[in-house]
């Protein structure tokens, strides 16, 4: 099972896997963010949590924030 989802712009997959962890989170625009979860909800939490932190090292640091290249297209 796959969820796709976006956040502050940036759209985020989560992965079911049937093993430890159980969701796994990839940005596709921003491949230094690596997170996961034991639930979906944990999982996305984690990945709300995880870019807002990338994002706020990147401006403290001052380098801009990658574009986003994905789009989430509701069907």
């Amino acid at each position: 099972m796959t969820t796709t989802h976006e956040y502050r712009g940036y759209v985020f997959t989560i992965n079911y896997q049937a093993k430890e962890p159980a969701y796994v989170v990839d940005f596709p625009d921003i491949t230094d963010i690596i997170t996961s979860g034991d639930t979906l909800a944990e999982a996305f939490a984690h990945a709300c949590e995880a870019l807002d932190l990338h994002l706020e090292s990147l401006q403290k640091l001052g380098i801009p924030w990658p574009e986003a290249s994905h789009r989430l297209v509701m069907q």
